[in-house]
């Protein structure tokens, strides 16, 4: 593997509080990392840790190779993009973006030269005269991306970027975001609680709980194979069942949940009958249909739509399974096909899944 950045058992407290604990991490070069969250997680005091605007109070951050941990920001090649893009009002679009070269001293002629290519690359060819404040803040944030990026660094980092951007204008830079990653090909490491964000842009995702990596994987990995309940919970959405395992045989594993059905599962060598385990099943994963018959999957049960939630384009059912337990599933629109009915609270409905779409959780 070719590693861009390192962290080594890194560890940040402040006073009694431990932000950042005992993470181990390396990131390829030329990759999109995002490091996923809630508040308080740890993800923007890790990315302060590789920029050097922290230092850690156990272990080591390498960046190409070489231990950056103590050393100060801008002795690390490494440039940090904010949420507030931090322009310089007083400044031109141009003006902001070359504004590292001129601390630089770099010659009149290649500053220029760079700053056209520079706009170029983030299509803001013919705005180098204007100010931050006759910009949108789509525009914004592509100067504040030029502005590192003509820098040459070796990693970019991105703190919640787009936080302040609308729903649509965050969606569209999204995509701009990504391919100009794939363009330029340096590594990015991206900061977000946005769970749609993160599974969009990233060649891989670590998510953070309490300081700690839960899970480190692609986008399919931590959406298909959660392995811990606070995965499954925060990338989605979940059903979330537990159970006591009755049997095993080489390609299942049955159980009785806590509310009583009979669920099967795929095999896994490591868990035993008897146990109590808890599994999650996708909402988007279950068949709905009015009547049993057409659905050879293992699980099969009737339920009853207790609610119902218009969401465009799919439809939210709350179906209850037992007297404990009850599941949301999505359901997209058909105008054909077994899910064409659009249910309504108070129908029977038959449910079923397919057993390896139950996914069993570590806790």
């Amino acid at each position: 593997m070719d590693v861009s950045v390192e962290l080594k058992g890194v560890t940040k407290r402040f006073d009694e509080v431990t932000a950042v604990d005992n993470v181990s991490l390396k990131i390829r070069r030329g990759e999109f990392f995002s490091l996923l969250g809630p508040s308080g997680c740890g993800k923007t005091t890790t990315l302060r840790l590789v920029a050097g605007f922290e230092h850690p109070s156990e272990g080591k951050i390498l960046i190409n190779n070489a231990d950056v941990s103590n050393k100060r920001p801008y002795e690390r090649n490494v440039n940090t993009v904010f949420q507030n893009y931090a322009l310089f009002p007083h400044l031109t679009v141009a003006g902001n973006i070359q504004f590292g070269l001129e601390r630089k001293r770099t010659p009149k002629d290649e500053m220029l030269r760079l700053v056209v290519e520079a706009l170029d690359l983030v299509r803001l060819n013919y705005m180098g005269d204007r100010y931050p404040h006759q910009l949108s803040g789509g525009q914004q944030q592509r100067v504040a991306l030029a502005r590192a990026l003509i820098l040459r660094p070796e990693v970019l980092l991105l703190d919640e970027p787009l936080g302040a951007l609308d729903l649509k204008l965050r969606k569209e830079m999204q995509l701009e975001l990504k391919s100009l990653q794939e363009k330029i090909g340096i590594t990015f490491i991206y900061v977000t609680h946005d769970q749609e964000e993160a599974l969009t842009m990233s060649d891989r995702i670590a998510v953070m709980e309490t300081g700690r990596l839960a899970q480190v994987g692609t986008a399919e990995e931590i959406y298909e194979y959660p392995k811990t309940r606070f995965v499954a919970d925060f990338i989605g959405e979940s059903n979330f069942f537990s159970g006591k395992i009755t049997a095993i045989d080489d390609n299942h594993l049955y159980l009785i949940t806590d509310g009583g059905l009979k669920i099967t599962l795929p095999a896994d060598k490591a868990h035993t009958a008897g146990q109590h385990i808890n599994f999650s099943v996708r909402p988007e994963k279950f068949r709905v249909e009015p009547e049993p018959g057409t659905s050879d999957w293992e699980n099969q049960f009737i339920g009853e739509i207790v609610n119902k939630i218009y969401l465009g384009e799919s439809i939210h059912y709350v179906i209850a399974l037992s007297a404990k337990e009850n599941i949301n599933v999505f359901l997209k629109k058909e105008r054909s096909g077994p899910q064409k009915t659009v249910f309504s609270i108070g129908d029977k409905v038959h449910v079923s899944w397919h057993r390896d779409d139950s996914v069993i959780l570590v806790d």
